[in-house]
């Protein structure tokens, strides 16, 4: 969304996904479309942090993730 940021903390392996990504019922999602109004730059942020090394996912509205975060970015990146 506009005005927002991610940030990736490398020495704690955190990604804080700011409104970029969000959790339904224990699931990792991608961004909602209708407050993502530029959905190829989102996808493009989720490729590029599916290469990063991750193993906690913060998201403003839905909170931690960590479930295999690196293989459901990867499948997030795909889709």
């Amino acid at each position: 969304t506009p005005g927002h940021i991610c940030l990736y903390l490398k020495k704690d392996k955190i990604l804080i996904a700011g409104d970029l990504l969000h959790i339904v019922d224990g699931e990792l999602r991608g961004p909602y479309p209708h407050n993502t109004p530029d959905m190829e730059a989102a996808v493009d942020s989720i490729k590029k942090f599916s290469k990063y090394d991750i193993e906690k996912i913060v998201c403003y509205h839905s909170g931690l993730y960590t479930s295999t975060p690196n293989q459901k970015l990867a499948e997030l990146a795909e889709k």
